[in-house]
């Protein structure tokens, strides 16, 4: 580091030490810091901090000269594919946080499972403190005193005392803890739940739950001419038909909220804002496409309303019914606010744009389309509202956008060029591409969507699940996981129905509105391929004891569990049947769980090739990570893997011994 810029983030550290030295009042863990984040800026706008998490890596640089200064490993190497081809991460950082005198850099490691203390003088890993499993979202007190961090898979909030960095306090949070931000005027903590319905808000002093924030699902609504109002420009925001019809219109934003990234205060109010997405599961195949499969939201929650107020885009094919974003965008992962809080700009990881919000009349007002680098994953606005800094994770750069205010409203721009946050990439390049093929709803670049709709993120939210059912052709489904690939699982699908990755090139074209031709862009399968196989790891098990494990493990074979659930991992699907020969032998199982009953049953239908399918008979799905992708079953109908347990034919009949088989299922 320079030695210019030590002196300027020295030089604001002591500013900033001076004006945090004593606790808030009212709460000896006043929250100073907005939210949680990719990225923080100094306090004199001179130094950005960035997390490179295929990297293990953070980065500082000086938004002076607009350079790189320089990259600080959090682990003992630089990430590199195995054996096998696997590329893993072993730290893989998600968010950091500036200690109040900014002498400190706090980063969350979600594989290490730590807390990594870095000094930024020295650019010195200082320790790494374990606090549990999958920790992303961080804040720091404004006295210095305290971190806290939540753990998404052990569901908890975890409060670190930095004099000793010993654990002082947890908090429990269900529906997977995410995004931390201030609230209340900094005298709250507030967590979303990632699986949705909102967020909790803790008292971060006794560290128990204080309050709920409840974002309820959108209900379908009908497209009533009567009820309509003309379209306008950008920014438009009209008011929606407030009566239902009798055909309700799949595609006016409408769905089950989820992927809840971020939450922030507005400067200036109470009013709390969060970034997420509406996915439309009322709605049937063949109807089911991807105008009416997600719809990007802003929720908001405060300033005296009743209820959340949520704010999204219509398809731009109904006439008349207007969304309060006038262009489709996708994947809002981040936001952030002028420091007037009269706007908000909103980082979409999918369309790869910065939607510009106007705050207070709920509008859309303006689009960055295209950024120069790809997924958006953060953003930052500087402390005097010139700037805005957006993270650019699968091209590991920072993107500058020069923000104008005018009598019209908030002018935001691309600025230069994006400023290359890494030394060197360690990720290799087909599996870059198949990261950003994954995520892409791009469809400018890509032919993975249509208008920048849906990505294969969209529904498989971290490559995991999205936790909710769809209507498709073949019967209810739940979205299954592709954390760790699909190598060794067998057959894909719930009825075994493909047998491959590069088979999904049909979901691309007929659920996500994409072109893509299987032979003139193999390559591209190729690299998607590549990357569902060997870059989205496995999630890291939740907390267990360990002596329920093993018990549970006990119980597991002699239950008869493993008779379906066998080897490494965990299926039987595919036996006898090394090539997946989708003419067979496939091995199906029967275990009761069919919708015969429900008004979307299962029905029987052919796989890819033409073969007959059964309407009730299951391929066995591999429990490798089970404990991160309820609901359970091909239909979701078992919410918890407790629920899943005592469907199975022979499931345990004693509480101690479902105890001890769920503990041990939750550790695989």
């Amino acid at each position: 580091m320079t030695s210019g810029l030590v002196l300027l983030l020295i030089a604001s550290a002591c500013r900033r030490a001076t004006s945090h030295a004593a606790p808030h009042a009212k709460n000896s863990f006043f929250l100073a810091q907005a939210h949680s984040s990719s990225l923080a800026i100094s306090a004199d706008g001179q130094a950005l901090f960035v997390v490179n998490p295929e990297a293990d890596s953070v980065s500082v640089l000086d938004l002076r000269q607009r350079k790189l200064e320089r990259e600080i490993s959090l682990a003992a190497a630089p990430p590199a594919p195995d054996a096998s081809g696997n590329f893993t991460p072993s730290v893989l950082p998600r968010a950091l946080a500036l200690s109040p005198d900014e002498r400190t850099l706090y980063v969350t490691g979600e594989r290490s499972g730590a807390l990594h203390v870095v000094d930024i003088a020295s650019g010195r890993l200082q320790r790494s403190v374990h606090v549990g499993s999958e920790p992303i979202g961080i804040l720091v007190s404004a006295d210095g005193s305290a971190v806290f961090v939540a753990c998404s898979a052990d569901a908890t909030v975890v409060r670190l005392a930095t004099a000793d960095w010993s654990i002082s306090a947890t908090a429990r949070v269900d529906g997977e803890p995410w995004a931390l931000a201030a609230v209340a005027s900094g005298e709250r903590l507030a967590v979303t739940r990632f699986l949705g319905p909102g967020a909790a808000q803790l008292d971060p002093n006794r560290m128990t739950q204080t309050a709920n924030y409840e974002i309820p699902d959108v209900a379908a609504r009908a497209d009533r001419s009567t009820h309509a109002h003309s379209r306008s420009a950008r920014g438009r925001g009209a008011t929606r038909p407030g009566a239902r019809g009798t055909h309700d219109n799949p595609e006016l934003a409408h769905g089950e909220v989820r992927g809840l990234y971020d939450l922030s205060t507005r400067p200036g109010t109470t009013e709390v804002w969060f970034s997420h997405t509406l996915l439309g599961t009322d709605t049937p195949q063949p109807t089911l496409d991807f105008k009416s499969t997600a719809f990007p939201a802003l929720s908001i929650i405060g300033a005296g309303a009743s209820g959340a107020r949520t704010l999204s885009v219509d398809a731009p094919s109904v006439v008349g019914i207007d969304g309060a974003m006038g262009d489709v965008v996708s994947g809002p992962h981040a936001l952030s606010f002028t420091p007037d809080g009269d706007y908000a700009l909103v980082a979409d990881a999918n369309s790869e744009d910065v939607l510009v919000f106007d705050a207070k009349r709920r509008v859309e007002s303006g689009l960055v389309r295209p950024l120069p680098g790809k997924m958006p994953d953060g953003i930052v606005v500087s402390n005097d509202g010139k700037f805005a800094y957006v993270d650019e994770r699968i091209s590991g750069d920072v993107a500058v956008l020069r923000l104008t205010r005018s009598s019209s409203g908030l002018h935001a721009a691309v600025d230069g060029a994006a400023i290359s946050r890494l030394s060197v990439d360690p990720m290799p390049a087909e599996l870059r591409l198949g990261q950003e093929l994954f995520n892409s709803a791009n469809s400018s670049t890509y032919p993975i969507t249509t208008d920048h709709w849906v990505a294969c993120a969209t529904c498989h939210l971290e490559g995991r699940s999205d936790a909710v059912t769809w209507k498709f052709t073949q019967g209810p489904r739940d979205t299954p996981t592709n954390a760790g690939g699909v190598l060794g699982t067998g057959f894909l699908f719930r009825t075994a129905d493909r047998t491959r990755i590069s088979d999904y090139w049909h979901t691309i074209n007929i659920e996500q509105g994409g072109r893509f031709d299987p032979v003139a862009q193999r390559a591209l399968l190729d690299a998607l391929s590549a990357y569902v196989n060997h870059a989205l790891p496995l999630p890291i098990p939740p907390t267990t004891n360990r002596e329920l494990v093993t018990r549970g493990a006990q119980v597991f074979q002699s239950a008869g569990c493993a008779t379906c659930h066998a080897g490494e991992r965990f299926t039987d699907s595919g036996k006898g049947n090394p090539t997946l020969d989708l003419a067979g032998p496939v091995v199906l199982h029967d275990i009761g769980s069919c919708a015969d009953s429900s008004d979307f049953p299962d029905v029987a239908h052919e796989d890819l090739a033409g073969h007959a399918r059964k309407p009730c008979a299951f391929d066995t799905p591999s429990l490798n990570g089970v404990a991160s992708t309820p609901p359970y079953l091909h239909d979701g109908s078992a919410r918890t893997l407790r629920d899943a347990v005592q469907r199975m034919p022979n499931a345990p009949s004693s509480s101690a011994d479902l105890d001890a088989i769920v503990e041990y299922l939750r550790s695989l």
